[in-house]
């Protein structure tokens, strides 16, 4: 398979990217980093220097490709205002509206990547069948999650994966836990809601085995085995790291410092079902709890 990746530089890219040229596909990686680009083509990745914002500069040059995977998200780590969601909002929506005109250029399949949004209940398990629900931070995908749906009802080929928090040493993970090192970082609350999280390797195997299948016109969440709560994931992650428990912060102080939206995002309560990507796809957890991923995770960061 000839494949596209758009944002293939960053954490879940960097996973992918060894696992497919393993494969035997031939992996192309666009980027706006000529650095990364640079590294990426020693290990025999066409690199093709681009920005998702701009793709009038480059998307008449592409060649053709088996499969388009969109990997680039906008998202930042810190506080979020008004004016910084609205600007996140617009570049995810004109990542969208780009990752669905290369798929039209080059008449193939894109691979999408939206996250588990989901608000479960007591005694409730999400899968693919419920209606992703947007809020807090996660509002910034609502118009990329329409253009989305408009293109798959126009005959577009689409496959939806829909990872649960990625961790692993890299992304907003190494932020989180840079900050956790330096007491900059803690539990908002009682941190009882449950949020599904999966080991990069684990979702960059869920992403190259739906390459290798290509089921078209599927969705697929993609988390671990075992739900658990802010609390348990936070304080094991210290533990991992030889820190003590880290503080809890209050609601008020957490709105204060980090916004209102982004306090709407931490406090989600949500447990998924991850059978129906072990069942179509076939994968094979490498770490079925948290237990198990960050002590590798952390091993990974810190050699």
């Amino acid at each position: 398979m000839k494949t596209l990746i758009l944002g293939g530089t960053g954490l879940l890219g960097s996973s992918l990217v060894p696992k497919l040229l393993a494969r035997g596909h031939e992996v192309s990686v666009l980027s706006r980093n000529p650095a990364a680009l640079s590294k990426l083509e020693t290990q025999g990745v066409k690199g093709i220097l681009g920005d998702l914002l701009e793709p009038e500069g480059f998307i008449s040059s592409l060649t053709p490709h088996d499969v388009v995977v969109s990997i680039a998200m906008p998202l930042e780590f810190g506080r979020m205002s008004r004016k910084r969601f609205e600007l996140i909002h617009e570049r995810t929506t004109k990542f969208t509206y780009s990752a669905l005109d290369i798929g039209r250029k080059l008449e193939c399949p894109i691979i999408f990547t939206l996250g588990t949004s989901y608000r479960t209940g007591p005694g409730e398990v999400a899968d693919e069948t419920w209606p992703i629900e947007r809020f807090g931070i996660t509002k910034v995908g609502i118009e990329a999650e329409r253009l989305i749906h408009e293109a798959g009802a126009d005959g577009q080929p689409i496959i939806q994966m829909i990872p649960g928090q990625i961790y692993g040493p890299g992304g907003m993970f190494l932020e989180m836990y840079n900050r956790l090192k330096s007491g900059r970082f803690g539990i908002v609350g009682k941190g009882d809601n449950h949020v599904p999280r999966i080991h990069v390797e684990d979702c960059a195997e869920a992403f190259a085995l739906v390459i290798d299948k290509m089921p078209a016109n599927e969705s697929f969440i993609v988390a671990d085995d075992t739900p658990c709560t802010v609390r348990e994931f936070t304080e094991f992650m210290a533990s991992c790291a030889g820190m003590s428990k880290p503080r809890t912060i209050p609601k008020i102080l957490a709105r204060i410092v980090l916004g209102k939206l982004l306090l709407e995002t931490m406090e989600m309560d949500c447990i998924v079902s991850n059978d129906k990507v072990k069942q179509v796809l076939g994968l094979e957890l490498k770490y079925p709890s948290y237990r198990e991923g960050l002590p590798a995770a952390i091993k990974a960061i810190e050699s």
